[in-house]
């Protein structure tokens, strides 16, 4: 077996190994969203500053996505 065949092989069984458990600090995380979270669609740059502004002291994340 050459080095490529072996990387490929325990990286295989690693992922099996490890594939389906988590560490037990993850499973205590409670979620980030909850069910009650929608993406809408903004009509100006004001109601995107006036909801950015409203949520001051928290992360926030601003995305601009085209669809081209």
């Amino acid at each position: 077996m050459n080095i490529k065949t072996r990387a490929l092989v325990a990286a295989i069984g690693i992922c099996l190994l490890f594939g389906g458990t988590r560490p037990r600090w993850t499973q205590s995380i409670p979620p980030i969203a909850d069910a009650a979270s929608t993406l809408g669609d903004l009509k100006g740059i004001e109601e995107l500053k006036t909801l950015f502004n409203e949520d001051r002291g928290k992360p926030r994340l601003v995305l601009l996505l085209s669809p081209t």
